[in-house]
């Protein structure tokens, strides 16, 4: 079993904060000039770490063929399907009793996609359910259409032009990375398209790090480089500035950032895999499927919904932290062991009928 990259954790847990930060921030005080406003570079450091993450655990497994690509593909749907499902079905309930019409259009027609999870898949343009899900719905097509592939390309000069490419088409349409369910290509959303141009980009990194190992060597060097990286990503995502155009800088960034992180054991290394910050990345998938539907329900209640923006805060926060640790430890990842166990107990013994057979 591979060891797990704390660090990794940490990395996934403070960008998924800044997701929900951004989001917070809009919904009280307008969704124009506030802080945050640039975490969606955010969504695409996810598609980064995902990349490196299942090239990390499937690669060796993928390419020996000790792992079916069907296999494959139920593990990652037991990872990401069942707390998608339980959400939006949060977010159906507070919609279906608290509001007078939806906030979005086709909600029949969206639900459907949303159970298929291909709601980001560019079937609709606009919003549905629970919003930032639609990085879900990428994310499993591009990990089990796109990442196996990916993981056949041996240069790496190739991984980078294809994440190039990606990027450059989104921009190009968008001006910057800030696209997530609209029809691109004709075929393709533009979401799926940053999904695969992130999980170049982490297998890419993943490939870096395996052929260059630990590196003991420059250590104040390599902390100095690491902490100015943080400091420039901090920035272009919490700045009001308009600082779009540097979209492509920004995920370079985040890449090396990850690289070196893994490479070099540093102090921010360290910090990263501490127990409270690696221990929020170990809950991110919940705090960023959560936090939506608890935004919608504590604006019914009437005394939430007087108070000021740093009781608002304090309660949301807190109650955001006490749900997600319940919803992954009682349902995220005991659902995850479930179904894959019985993936795993399926496809074992469908090859000892196989092997069994005269």
């Amino acid at each position: 079993m591979k060891i797990r990259l704390l660090h990794l954790d940490g990395i996934r847990g403070l960008l998924a904060l800044t997701v929900i930060l951004g989001h917070w921030l809009g919904s009280r005080l307008g969704w124009g000039n506030v802080n945050f406003s640039h975490s969606y570079i955010s969504v695409d450091g996810f598609f980064i770490l995902s990349g490196f993450v299942l090239a990390y655990v499937y690669s060796d497994k993928l390419k020996s063929n000790s792992i079916s690509w069907s296999c494959y593909s139920l593990h990652r749907l037991a990872r990401l399907y069942p707390l998608h499902i339980l959400t939006m079905f949060f977010t159906y309930l507070i919609y279906s009793n608290f509001y007078t019409a939806y906030p979005f259009e086709d909600p029949l027609k969206t639900a459907i996609y949303n159970l298929l999870l291909v709601h980001g898949m560019g079937l609709s343009n606009s919003w549905s359910w629970n919003d930032p899900s639609w990085s879900i719905s990428v994310e499993f097509f591009c990990s089990v259409l796109v990442f196996p592939l990916l993981l056949k390309i041996r240069r790496n000069i190739t991984l980078a032009t294809i994440s190039a490419i990606g990027y450059v088409l989104v921009i190009a349409v968008h001006q910057n990375l800030m696209a997530s369910n609209d029809l691109h290509l004709y075929i393709l959303s533009s979401g799926f398209i940053k999904s695969i141009s992130g999980m170049s980009l982490g297998v890419l990194v993943k490939n870096a790090v395996t052929e260059n190992g630990k590196l003991e060597e420059k250590k104040a060097f390599n902390s100095l480089m690491q902490l100015l990286t943080l400091s420039f990503i901090s920035y272009f995502i919490y700045t009001k500035d308009l600082v779009t155009s540097y979209d492509g800088i920004a995920i370079i960034a985040i890449a090396y950032f990850i690289y070196s992180t893994t490479i070099h054991d540093t102090i921010l290394t360290k910090i990263l895999s501490s127990y409270i910050i690696s221990g929020i990345g170990k809950i991110s998938f919940s705090l960023y499927l959560f936090h939506t539907p608890l935004m919608l329900i504590l604006d019914q209640i009437p005394f939430y919904a007087e108070s000021g923006f740093k009781t608002q805060s304090a309660i949301f926060y807190t109650s955001l932290i006490i749900i997600s640790v319940i919803g992954y430890n009682l349902f995220e990842l005991p659902s995850y062991k479930y179904l894959k166990k019985k993936t795993d107990m399926h496809y074992i013994a469908k090859w000892k009928n196989k092997n069994a057979m005269p």
